[in-house]
């Protein structure tokens, strides 16, 4: 073995046993405090590392590696199918184009192809285009000038100038085929079934047109009535936009047995396989006399082997299980069925059943396992709750509830002596960090903003963000001059910073992306030379004149010198003439 890779793998375990890292084989078990900006550039080969660690790379890490370790990263990033944002997809696309235009992309994370510009891409247009329309279209968000854009040059690309598409040229629009208006879906029949089938949602329009095309049956899916198990295959993604003309016409035992045999094979989401069951109990709901007795029947006993069918909810109505499944029993198989796609009604049956067995609140343990039935808790039962446990509140958390009910779940949290560290905070996550109250802000201190790493507050109110900021400048002061970790550390809390502390960031070639830089105080921005934005933004300087719009852009703009814009080279206009002033306005003082 060569010395300095000795040294370096000597170095790297040291590390490792510093900070408390165990081994397995083939990657490392990491804790949750680890900084991933080190270990990428400790490593000397990325294929060791964890997607967990590998899509917490921040951009200025690629500042530290050379061309040939940064298409080593991005190789190993494709090879894990690792999921980046968009700021860390920019940053590798800007990278790689300075060293060379790849030629195989197939190398790459296939979302890169958002970040290159047509004119670097050196295959056909048709190549770029499906690869476009494989990639993760989510990014980009449905109706943004991006997609808007994407989808025109497809239909340029593939000399598409009316509204029917032949289904060749669909599989090469591939996800792009989800922007399409319901005209194009009617024109198209079912070329375009396929490709809509993997769409995420439709608007109404859509799901109109896509209605109106299968009602027609035509020629190989057929009609309603004759459709197997085989065509519901193909139609999995539709079947959410069923209505009653269509699933009336399915046979009830050919959707059934289709159900069960989709579920078991591809384990769907959650909220995926609850919409299915929920339109199979909306269609197939079998008449019965009505019970007024609140007994079991008999052939609908709930023996233990059903308790463990992660697709008992398809078997039992909701008044099924408000009759057999209530009671102690109840309360003991939370935690086997909490992770079941029950309905609506069937989580209301359940609930009901839990408040008459404790008319005066839930004990609190059963409260880790309650998450489930969020659809159906109501803010007068979230009054009754007093939970501490930080694990609990993610749970209840972890299902999505509206802001309304996090919200409250939040405060009862607190309101019972709940603490607000690291795994509190990581619970709130991104999706709730903007809910915070004052009260719970002055909870939260240094040492729990230092042990999170799922918190994001950087889309906050300024309230939250000036509360923030100045905890989290406290919470890395001990990494203050170590750039770029001590950066990637402060960035989503820096919509609170002062100018001061944006002018010291300047220094120091953070390479802030551009959504952090259109998130900074405007008060915080303005008083910036050109020179210190140049710092700030480094790397990401040409792309100004993009976001000139920006409110915040905008101001700091009108407030510089034009001669010092020019100075950037990048076309900016609307700066002060050369031989003026700026007078401060100033405030009207009171009377």
């Amino acid at each position: 073995m060569r010395k300095e890779a000795f040294g370096t793998m000597l170095h790297l375990l040291s590390f490792f046993l510093v900070v408390g890292w165990t081994f397995s084989s083939p990657e490392l078990e990491f804790p949750a405090a680890v900084f991933p900006d080190e270990v990428i550039k400790e490593t000397s080969d990325f294929d060791s590392l964890p997607p967990s660690i590998l899509r917490g790379f921040p951009c200025a890490t690629l500042d530290q590696l050379d061309d040939t370790r940064v298409q080593q990263l991005a190789q190993a990033l494709k090879r894990k199918d690792v999921r980046l944002r968009r700021d860390q997809l920019s940053c590798l696309a800007e990278r790689l184009m300075l060293d060379r235009i790849p030629k195989d992309f197939d190398e790459f994370p296939k979302d890169l192809i958002f970040f290159v510009r047509p004119s670097d891409f050196t295959g056909s247009c048709e190549e770029r285009i499906r690869r476009v329309g494989k990639a993760n279209l989510d990014l980009l968000e449905k109706g943004s000038p991006e997609r808007t854009q994407l989808l025109s040059e497809g239909l340029s690309c593939l000399e598409i100038t009316g509204v029917q598409v032949s289904k060749e040229k669909a599989e090469v629009l591939g996800g792009l085929v989800c922007d399409f208006g319901g005209d194009y879906i009617v024109a198209s029949g079912i070329n375009l079934l396929k490709e809509l089938n993997r769409c995420p949602s439709f608007s109404p329009d859509q799901t109109q047109a896509i209605r109106d095309v299968l009602r027609k049956g035509d020629a190989p899916l057929g009609p309603p009535s004759e459709w197997t198990s085989s065509t519901l295959d193909e139609l999995a993604g539709l079947i959410r936009t069923f209505d009653n003309s269509i699933l009336q016409n399915i046979p009830k035992d050919v959707f059934l047995s289709w159900l069960k045999q989709y579920a078991k094979r591809f384990h769907p989401p959650r909220k995926q396989l609850q919409s299915l069951i929920q339109v199979f109990w909306s269609k197939f709901q079998p008449s019965r006399q009505k019970r007024d007795t609140g007994e079991c029947p008999p052939d609908q006993t709930i023996t233990d082997e059903m308790l463990n069918d992660e697709l008992m909810p398809i078997y039992y109505l909701a008044e099924d299980l408000k009759a057999c499944l209530k009671g102690k029993r109840l309360a003991e198989s939370l935690p086997t069925i909490s992770s079941y796609a029950f309905t609506y009604d069937q989580l209301l049956a359940l609930k009901q059943n839990l408040d008459q067995e404790f008319p005066d609140g839930y004990p609190s343990s059963l409260l880790p396992n309650m998450g489930f039935l969020m659809p159906v808790i109501t803010e007068d039962d979230i009054k009754k709750w007093n939970f501490t446990s930080p694990e609990t509140l993610g749970s209840m958390l972890s299902v999505l509830p509206e802001d309304d009910k996090a919200k409250m779940l939040i405060q009862r949290y607190v309101a019972s002596g709940g603490p607000m560290n690291g795994t509190a905070l990581d619970a709130l996550g991104t999706r709730y960090a903007c809910l915070l109250t004052q009260n719970e802000l002055n909870r939260i201190d240094e040492k729990a903003l230092k042990t999170a790493s799922e918190f994001d507050p950087s889309k906050c109110s300024r309230l939250i963000l000036d509360n923030l900021y100045p905890k989290a400048k406290r919470a890395f002061s001990d990494r203050h001059n170590e750039f770029p970790a001590y950066y990637n550390f402060i960035r989503p809390y820096l919509g609170g910073a002062p100018a001061e502390d944006l002018k010291a960031l300047s220094k120091n070639n953070v390479n802030m992306d551009i959504e952090t830089f259109e998130n900074l105080k405007k008060d915080s921005v303005v008083p910036l030379t050109v020179q210190e934005v140049k710092g700030l933004l480094g790397t990401n300087l040409k792309k100004l004149p993009d976001h000139k719009d920006n409110p915040t852009i905008s101001a700091w703009i009108h407030n510089q010198k034009q001669s010092d814009l020019n100075s950037l080279k990048l076309g900016l206009t609307g700066g002060i003439p050369d031989g003026y002033m700026v007078i401060p306005r100033l405030s009207r003082r009171k009377k």
